[in-house]
C-alpha cells in the first residue's frame, strides 16, 4: 500500500504588518533657500550691508558658498530677496469700510513689524547705510511694493467720497509712515494706539482742508 504524503503544515501567520506612512517629500531646494535667506537677514542685522559677506552667510546657513553664488551671483540680489523673505505674511488690505479705521489698521501693522528685533535691526541698517547706491535701489523697490496696499486703501476712500480726488495720496501716506517711524526709531518712544489715533485724525483734518497738490518747483 502506497504511503500517502503528509499534508503540508499550515503556518500560522499574524496580521499583516502595516507599512509606515510615507513622509511628505521635502523640497530640498526650498529648504536650502529659506535657510540661506534667514542667514542673510541675521548677518545683515549683525554687520550691515557693507559688511555682509557671502562666505559668512553660507557658513551661518551651513551650506557651501557655491550654493549661494549659484542662485545669487551678486550680494544685492541676495539682500533684496532676504528683505522680501522677512515678511512671513502677505500684506492684506484692511477693508474696514472707512479711511480712518483703514489707516489705523495700517499703522498697527507698521508698529508690529517695527517691534520685531529683525525689523528694528533692518531699519537701523537702512538708516545708517542709506547712502549706499545698491542699498538705495533695493529700498526703492521695497518701498514701491509695500505701498501698493496702503495706496489702494486711500484710492478706495476717494471712491467713497471721504476725501477729494485732488488729494495728494502719496504725500498723505509718506507723512503717516514717516511720523510712525520717527516716533519708533528716532525718538525711541512707543507708537501707542492713542498716538496713532491722534496722528490719523490730524492727517485727515489736514487733507480735507488742503486737498490739492502743491505745484512742483522747477
Amino acid at each position: 500500500m502506497a504511503e500517502t504524503s503528509a499534508a503540508p503544515r499550515s503556518r500560522t501567520r499574524g496580521p499583516p504588518r502595516k507599512r509606515p506612512a510615507k513622509k511628505p517629500a521635502l523640497v530640498r531646494g526650498d529648504a536650502v533657500v529659506h535657510r540661506v535667506l534667514a542667514a542673510a537677514i541675521d548677518e545683515l542685522a549683525r554687520v550691515g550691508y557693507a559688511g555682509l559677506r557671502i562666505e559668512d552667510v553660507a557658513q551661518r546657513a551651513d551650506v557651501n558658498k557655491t550654493t549661494v553664488y549659484r542662485r545669487w551671483p551678486e550680494k544685492c540680489a541676495l539682500v533684496r530677496d532676504a528683505l522680501h523673505f522677512m515678511s512671513d505674511k502677505k500684506p492684506v488690505p484692511p477693508e474696514t469700510g472707512a479711511l480712518r479705521t483703514d489707516l489705523l489698521a495700517i499703522g498697527r501693522t507698521l508698529v508690529e513689524i517695527a517691534k520685531a528685533p529683525r525689523g528694528r535691526s533692518m531699519m537701523r541698517m537702512m538708516v545708517a547705510e542709506g547712502g549706499d547706491a545698491e542699498l538705495a535701489t533695493i529700498k526703492r523697490g521695497l518701498r514701491k511694493e509695500r505701498q501698493v496696499i496702503p495706496l489702494a486703501a486711500l484710492r478706495a476712500a476717494v471712491a467713497r467720497g471721504e476725501i477729494q480726488a485732488e488729494a495728494d495720496l502719496q504725500l498723505l501716506l509718506d507723512t503717516f509712515v514717516g511720523a510712525v517711524h520717527h516716533r519708533l526709531f528716532f525718538m525711541n518712544e512707543p507708537a501707542s494706539p492713542q498716538f496713532l489715533e491722534q496722528l490719523v485724525d490730524l492727517l485727515l483734518t489736514g487733507v480735507r482742508r488742503c486737498p490739492k497738490r502743491w505745484p512742483e518747483k522747477e
